[in-house]
């Protein structure tokens, strides 16, 4: 059974709502989803079906509706055709995130497609709202792209590398699932990074008296022991992986996890990084509200996030 059954597109109808496009059709191909493209109304208004030659009145009482073809879903679902994709759409009323959420719910092994706002990831404004509410309560996964506008956006989307970060824990993990479905739809290679919480480059670089305490020679064994122990775990994970016939290298960093992991990002950008989420708000270890929302709201690259079951 794929881990992805449904690529749940929302489309605010803008130019800028495109961007995700390009990313539905990769993932479809990679996992032979179906494809849903959602057009969430905040206010009441009549609708022509072109598909059913109707007028459809979307109001409180009948939020959701389904259309063969609506002027309101016309871009995506003609980009998607030209690639061979039959897509279903959808008009709800009310408010996006809510409405995006309860859409999720109906379908089967959902992935939601979001695109971001800014020059950076998401936006404070955004992810303030829309993004950040379906982050925070979306039981599948999300995939946050950045939004482009039509002369910069992409034509063509690979995933030929993954970055999947982890830091350890059972529950950073969970992505793995998703990372090797991806590898074998797609034949992308899984570079997996830990980052071993040493924070050095914190550390005074001239503070003759700290170097020769007793404590700071503890402090540096401790560290050495953590590289270690990151080494190891990632020769495990490389070679769980490599068993299940996945492209596989790794990467074991020391310092500052948020600063590291982007800091590799930009030297080896990878086509999509993939990271677990923890709980309706949290997320995992070193994930937890920091490292996440930095990522998010740093990177230009889009951002898979998966959300342990509970």
């Amino acid at each position: 059974m794929n881990l992805i059954g449904t690529i749940l597109l929302p489309h605010d109808g803008s130019e800028l709502a495109d961007s995700t496009v390009p990313y539905a059709i990769a993932l479809q191909r990679a996992t032979g989803a179906s494809v849903e493209l959602l057009r969430v109304l905040e206010e009441l208004r009549p609708i022509y079906d072109r598909g059913g030659r109707q007028l459809i009145w979307i109001d409180p009482d009948q939020p959701r509706s389904e259309m063969t073809h609506s002027e309101l879903l016309d871009s995506p679902a003609t980009q998607l055709a030209q690639h061979g994709i039959t897509s279903k759409q959808i008009i709800r009323v009310g408010d996006p995130r809510q409405e995006i959420l309860k859409e999720a719910e109906t379908l089967d092994q959902p992935l939601i497609l979001l695109a971001s706002h800014g020059r950076g990831g998401l936006s404070r404004v955004v992810f303030g709202s829309v993004a950040a509410g379906v982050l925070r309560a979306a039981r599948g996964p999300v995939m946050i792209v950045r939004a482009r506008n039509a002369s910069d956006q992409m034509e063509q989307v690979a995933f030929e590398k993954l970055l999947v970060p982890l830091d350890g824990s059972k529950l950073s993990e969970t992505v793995l699932p998703f990372a090797i479905e991806l590898a074998r739809g797609t034949d992308a290679r899984v570079q997996v990074v830990r980052v071993a919480e040493t924070f050095r480059d914190e550390i005074p670089k001239n503070a003759p008296n700290l170097f020769a305490s007793p404590s700071y020679k503890s402090m540096l064994d401790r560290f050495e022991q953590m590289e270690q122990e990151t080494n190891e775990y990632l020769t495990s994970i490389s070679a769980r992986l490599a068993g299940e016939g996945i492209d596989v290298t790794t990467e074991a960093l020391s310092g500052d996890p948020y600063r590291q992991i982007l800091r590799l990002a930009e030297r080896q950008p990878p086509d999509l990084i993939v990271m677990a989420t923890h709980g309706r708000g949290g997320i995992t270890r070193w994930f937890y509200g920091s490292v996440a929302d930095h990522i998010l709201t740093t990177t230009t690259l889009p951002v898979l996030l998966v959300r342990p079951a509970e």
